[in-house]
């Protein structure tokens, strides 16, 4: 179930390996993210699933749910706006900040599905902002997918870099 989402998270590593603090923190236009900021947001996103996960496993009641197409999370010619507990700060971080935050949260998201009854996983869900209830199974399947939609972004945004 995580083999896809460290696959991704190898390539953002990978991505950013080569860039110095300064230019992981460059806005390069008006309005638009940094990379940190946006390492910073997929920390806060990956945090808060973990998080959620964990308490729906515990308190959650099973409510079994159709499975939804998240693969098209990666499409990025629909803007979505990050909810307000996801939105980065404006603050300076180092690339090993950054990456020391991501791996606290994906120890984290690890342990909880590792501990999880698998069934479980399965047949209690949650609701996406976008897809609708989704089972808990397919919101660990979504981290790496937003995490490739993201990477996508920090791409674009390090071809803009000076």
């Amino acid at each position: 179930m995580m083999d896809h989402n460290e696959q991704v998270r190898q390539q953002l590593i990978k991505s950013v390996s080569g860039l110095s603090d300064e230019q992981l923190n460059t806005r390069v236009a008006d309005g638009s993210w940094t990379i940190a900021q946006v390492l910073e947001h997929l920390y806060l996103i990956e945090t808060s699933i973990a998080a959620m996960i964990a308490h729906t496993l515990k308190h959650g009641e099973s409510q079994p749910v159709e499975e939804k197409p998240i693969h098209l999370t990666v499409d990025r010619s629909k803007k979505v706006e990050a909810p307000d507990f996801a939105l980065p700060s404006d603050r300076f971080f180092t690339r090993h900040e950054l990456e020391e935050k991501l791996h606290q949260s994906r120890q984290r998201l690890r342990q909880i599905t590792e501990q999880a009854n698998p069934a479980d996983l399965e047949a209690k869900s949650f609701p996406h902002p976008i897809f609708g209830p989704l089972n808990l199974k397919q919101w660990v399947e979504f981290v790496g997918y937003h995490e490739q939609r993201h990477l996508a972004q920090m791409e674009e945004i390090k071809a803009q870099l000076p």
